[in-house]
């Protein structure tokens, strides 16, 4: 009798439980594309903080993307991907420097150009303003690029611009970034975010013919309330400071918000970053 009502309850497991054959739990990732996205800032020989790395770091980088078999794409690319089913290559990356540092520049450009790699680069509206009125001031270690700088390197056709506010990356007055404050009217916080995206989106078309359709949260300082005002302004991408990989589907384009970055930091080589996410 007890042999009978094991055989039955055995039997009864087997007919209800699903069976995932291996081909079945790999279809997800068979389905989606896995695209990492790198954090830069600036490009300075001497280390300075946790946000800047070496020119030859750099060069490093870039040599080993293009050992390793790797294609540096836009944001724009990984759009026409999940929007509209464009293929992306084989091992797609994306280069992003926050900030719109002078050296990115001076430094950068040049090396994009030997190694023939892209780059993302999110622009502060009220920086590059104050920088393009005082030019011959420039310096390495703390200007940021002036609008024809910006302007050069857009036509390069190596850079592709993204939004990173025009007067909001600083954390200030209960106010980090372009995260909405504490017990702010939220009709009056999406009209200033507005106002103040819309300004820099002007300045950036007017430099390089183009509306960016990504955007870069300072400081990763992200809500509810922002991510509504850029969906409803047309951004296709946002970007997070939060660590990992993304995995992009054609139709998702959920997906294409809040996208995972990770810091290159002088102490971390690009290497190690990929095989810790992979």
């Amino acid at each position: 009798m007890k042999r009978s009502i094991f055989v039955l309850t055995l039997t009864l497991i087997l007919v209800f439980t699903p069976v995932f054959s291996g081909a079945e739990t790999a279809r997800p990732d068979a389905e989606s594309v896995s695209v990492p996205i790198i954090m830069y800032h600036s490009l300075l020989p001497q280390k300075t903080n946790e946000w800047n790395i070496s020119p030859d770091a750099f060069a490093h980088d870039l040599r080993y993307l293009s050992e390793n078999g790797y294609t540096t794409v836009f944001l724009s690319d990984l759009i026409a991907y999940v929007c509209q089913g464009v293929p992306l290559p084989e091992k797609p990356i994306v280069l992003t420097f926050d900030d719109g540092y002078y050296n990115n520049y001076s430094r950068g450009l040049p090396l994009l150009e030997e190694y023939n790699m892209k780059m993302v680069l999110a622009v502060i509206g009220t920086s590059s303003d104050h920088w393009t009125e005082h030019a011959d001031e420039i310096d390495e270690r703390y200007g940021h690029l002036t609008w024809p700088q910006i302007a050069e390197m857009s036509a390069s056709g190596l850079v592709e611009l993204a939004n990173h506010t025009h007067n909001l990356h600083k954390n200030e007055n209960g106010r980090k970034g372009c995260r909405k404050k504490e017990g702010e009217d939220p009709t009056a916080f999406a009209q200033m975010l507005t106002e103040d995206i819309e300004a820099l989106q002007s300045r950036i078309e007017a430099a390089s013919g183009e509306r960016p359709l990504s955007f870069v949260y300072p400081f990763g300082a992200k809500c509810s309330h922002a991510e509504e005002v850029l969906r409803g302004m047309g951004f296709k991408v946002t970007l997070s400071c939060a660590s990992g990989l993304n995995y992009l589907r054609v139709g998702d384009e959920d997906a294409l918000f809040d996208m995972k970055r990770n810091n290159r930091t002088p102490d971390t080589t690009l290497a190690q970053i990929l095989k810790k996410i992979a």
